[in-house]
């Protein structure tokens, strides 16, 4: 069977679904759910996305997200795999937790983005978990409705609070109303075009042309993820490939490029938190954030610095596959 089409590119909105294999619980308690939402965390600031919906279900979740960059893919996987290892590692599980890749379907921020975060948001309640949302905390509604501090760091609530009012608590009160009063919606990605875009006329002319340019590809190309490495495994690969004791890849000095390589490549491509990659450096994890975004941003000027990271990513998917 032919794998579903998965469009990316840079500043996409996507609402996100995945479910448990045979509708089976995916959660089996509130702190798996506590869990999820640490690895939430992890992934946004990791992949830059940025929430503006989300609801954690029994056995499956919704989000409602946008990619600053091209890498839905690797951000997805990341924040699967990583929930599953742990997953079934504390209940002693084998086999699939998830029923298969999770859905994604571009949207219309423009035309969708209100109805999508209020159905989201809605989903305890349709399901009788509970009379009130207010009463349910695995969900961003009480984020709208300031009833908290939120727990989603890179939840942005004001993409749809500023449609009702510039008065931030005028616009809580109103979205809440709003809400309520279309309890009995119907699911608005049942119009999505094609199961893969939710929007206007315009906006699904704009994504028939991005699939027209994809050609027989079923996936258009993103970055990698490596994460079937870890940093001890980067650091010996980047020694091997430029011939460089493994002590000198920790060694502070000016000019140390490829201790800065190796830095980006475990950032980039691991799932290593940035206080453990400090550790390992010496370094403090904002530390870590800066120097790696700064030696990513010498590739547009420097081709030497480029090379080298195409040569080392290159040699490790070779590795991979």
């Amino acid at each position: 069977m032919a794998r579903a089409l998965r469009l990316s590119f840079e500043d996409a909105f996507y609402h996100i679904t995945a479910r448990g294999i045979r509708k089976e619980d995916i959660f089996y308690s509130d702190k798996d759910k506590e869990v999820f939402i640490d690895k939430m965390n992890e992934t946004f600031e990791k992949y830059s996305f940025i929430c503006y919906a989300y609801c954690l279900m029994n056995n499956h979740y919704h989000l409602f997200l946008r990619t600053p960059l091209a890498n839905i893919s690797g951000g997805m996987h990341f924040l699967n795999a990583s929930y599953v290892n742990r997953f079934r590692a504390k209940y002693n599980l084998a086999g699939s937790v998830f029923q298969g890749r999770y859905k994604s379907i571009l949207v219309d921020e423009d035309s969708y983005a209100l109805v999508l975060s209020a159905y989201i948001h809605l989903n305890p309640m349709r399901a009788g978990m509970v009379e009130k949302l207010e009463n349910y905390p695995y969900s961003s509604f009480l984020d709208y409705t300031d009833k908290r501090k939120p727990v989603i760091k890179r939840l942005n609530t004001s993409l749809i609070l500023n449609r009702f009012s510039n008065k931030t608590d005028q616009a809580q009160k109103m979205y809440r109303e709003f809400v309520i009063k279309n309890k009995k919606m119907e699911s608005p990605v049942e119009n999505a075009f094609k199961g893969i875009a939710l929007g206007g006329d315009r906006f699904i002319e704009k994504i028939t042309e991005k699939i027209k340019l994809m050609g027989k590809n079923r996936e258009i190309k993103e970055t990698k993820l490596i994460s079937a490495y870890n940093p001890d495994e980067i650091i010996e690969a980047v020694s091997n490939e430029f011939n460089i004791k493994t002590d000198e890849l920790f060694k502070s000095k000016r000019g140390n490029v490829y201790r800065q390589l190796a830095l980006y490549l475990i950032k980039k491509y691991t799932a290593s938190p940035l206080k453990e990659i400090g550790k390992l450096f010496n370094m403090d994890y904002t530390s870590v954030s800066v120097t790696a975004k700064r030696f990513g941003e010498k590739m547009d000027n420097d081709k030497k610095i480029l090379e080298m990271i195409e040569k080392i990513t290159r040699k490790m998917e070779e590795e991979g596959e």
